[in-house]
């Protein structure tokens, strides 16, 4: 599922200036005639030249800028000021291309790097983290992002690290990290609902949030909450008149108006909007443009947005996860066509851009992990022990300690009991079948024909005995072409009949055949988790621990270390 990489912005320049104490609103510029500037000098405070240069930055005045930070920088030379030379390189980062902004963006870095201030030098690797976000490189983003974020830490500086922490969700986001980000994202929204006034006091960070969490629940195939989070977006955007994120918003409507199978206001809303995108965000509305053309018939038209895609990849040299299926599509046709010359080229990109996308996405996952999650961890223990010894008296702590194991003692051997009982479930079930029984249905939904419904279920069934749910790269598009139907209809009839989402639906299967092969085969027993998550199509050993868990309750590590257990009673 495809989603526009939108920018992370959250007003990033007024932000990181107003953080920095480099805005004072004093005023001072309504006294300057004409706003021709003639009269600044370095005369003026540093506080009065900010105000001006933010002022001509708001109106977009490059050339007024340009004079302003001339004067700002030669004032901070003459004054040998590292910080005001700092901040004056900041604005100039907004007059340049994006090579020479990463320039300036060093030199921040450079002259605030032993600065006691609280906001730097975190402000120049953020400025970095923005400057390569908004040109697609995402992964250059997030190191510069971590960096500035552990800065933030050091400092103790609250608000940056919130901030940045939303920037580094963002790209975790994009490469496959959903619930990361969700998580981040809902943090953040609750803190920001705690304000009065919220929607208008802090309406960018309250956008960008309704923004990012219907993009997450997207790529979570939760149609329902992406439009949740999507709706209050439009309505806040068209209400305030506020053009460039109510057209984001409408887009996202439109992927989302394309899952609920609404095809037509899918591709009338892409059309009127596209024209005004490029690079990678052009190509992911066009690839749904594709896709629609394709439902419905028309292959040729469906095919020449597919070419466009491949020209634009083919420039940028920036695949999005969606590629693949665009290349597959290209192949094909191409073979129909009889094009050996193309099909040959087609292949090649494929292998190319889908390496390059999982080399991106795996590196990515491995930085934030190392960088943010396993320090944020060590922060949590560390402030827990604190805390533990923080209490007023021994005595106090002793009894406390005391209660608590007593607790754990008996909550431990519940758990133990109830980890048995489990077990012992599991370890029966040798012959458990794969097939996820219906739930009963009183009402069978309308929107999905009697017959249609049957055929689906019966084909379920076939699906369901068969092996094929343990393909890792099986997705609902795919599986409902193979089913001989569209992804609406599927996503209805497996979450009213299966009582499940469709991920949750493959992973249960995956989980039920792992748990009928390990107890029949003991061959299998021999794996690594890593090794048990390929064979059962799970694409980590993370995700299929979780998945195992949360079907039986029982981690697959002690399912398998009973199994072999008995497997040693049985030889005793």
């Amino acid at each position: 599922m495809a989603v526009n990489p939108k920018t992370y912005k959250s007003i990033f320049i007024y932000l990181m200036l107003a953080s920095s104490g480099a805005i004072s609103f004093y005023g001072y510029s309504q006294d300057i005639p004409g706003k021709s500037y003639e009269n600044v000098t370095t005369k003026l405070s540093y506080e009065e030249i900010h105000d001006l240069e933010y002022e001509a930055l708001e109106e977009e005045d490059s050339a007024a800028l340009g004079k302003l930070i001339k004067i700002h920088l030669r004032k901070a030379t003459l004054e040998n000021n590292n910080l005001e030379k700092a901040r004056a390189y900041y604005y100039k980062t907004t007059l340049e291309e994006t090579l020479p902004a990463l320039a300036y963006a060093d030199s921040v870095i450079l002259l605030t790097e032993e600065s006691i201030h609280s906001n730097y030098p975190a402000i120049g690797y953020a400025l970095k983290g923005h400057l390569y976000y908004e040109s697609g490189n995402f992964q250059l983003a997030l190191t510069e992002y971590l960096t500035a974020y552990n800065y933030a830490i050091r400092k103790n500086n609250v608000e940056q690290q919130k901030e940045f922490a939303l920037a580094i969700a963002s790209i975790r986001n994009i490469y496959g990290q959903h619930y990361a980000a969700a998580e981040i994202f809902n943090k953040s929204l609750k803190l920001l609902k705690k304000d009065k006034n919220f929607e208008t006091q802090h309406y960018e960070d309250y956008i960008e949030l309704l923004f990012n969490l219907s993009l997450t629940h997207l790529r979570l195939q939760s149609i329902d909450s992406a439009r949740f989070y999507a709706n209050p977006g439009i309505d806040l955007t068209s209400a305030l008149k506020d053009k460039v994120n109510f057209q984001d918003f409408i887009l996202l409507d439109a992927q989302i108006n394309f899952y609920e199978g609404a095809l037509g206001k899918a591709r009338d809303t892409l059309l009127k909007y596209s024209g005004s995108l490029d690079g990678t965000s052009k190509a992911i509305k066009l690839y749904y443009l594709g896709k629609i053309e394709g439902r419905l018939n028309n292959k040729d038209l469906s095919i020449k947005y597919f070419k466009e895609i491949d020209s634009i990849v083919t420039s940028t040299g920036d695949p999005f996860l969606e590629v693949k299926d665009v290349y597959h599509q290209l192949i094909l046709h191409s073979m129909d066509q009889n094009d050996k010359k193309s099909q040959i080229e087609y292949i090649g990109k494929l292998i190319t851009y889908d390496s390059l996308h999982s080399t991106k996405q795996e590196n990515i996952i491995n930085a934030a992990m190392a960088s943010y999650d396993i320090p944020y961890l060590k922060r949590q223990k560390r402030e827990a022990e604190a805390q533990l010894e923080n209490k007023k008296t021994i005595i106090t702590a002793v009894g406390f300690l005391a209660g608590l194991a007593s607790f754990t003692g008996i909550f431990f051997f519940v758990r133990s009991t109830r980890m048995q009982k489990k077990l012992k479930v599991l370890l029966e079930e040798g012959s458990v079948r794969k097939k996820i029984i219906n739930e009963p249905v009183n009402n069978p939904p309308s929107s999905v024909p009697e017959d249609v419904r049957n055929d689906i279920l019966n084909k379920l069934e076939g699906f369901e005995n068969s092996e094929r749910f343990l393909d890792k790269d099986l997705d609902m598009s795919t599986l409902s072409k193979e089913l001989e139907t569209n992804t609406s209809y599927l996503s209805i009839i497996i979450n009213t009949y299966k009582g499940k989402t469709f991920p949750d639906y493959l992973k249960g299967l995956r989980v039920a055949e792992a748990i009928r092969k390990l107890n029949n085969d003991p061959s299998l027993l021999k794996f690594s988790n890593p090794g048990l998550a390929e064979i059962f199509g799970f694409k980590t050993s993370e995700s299929f621990s979780k998945a195992f868990y949360r079907n039986t309750g029982v981690y697959p590590s002690k399912f398998i270390k009973e199994l072999n257990s008995r497997k040693v009673d049985r030889h005793l």
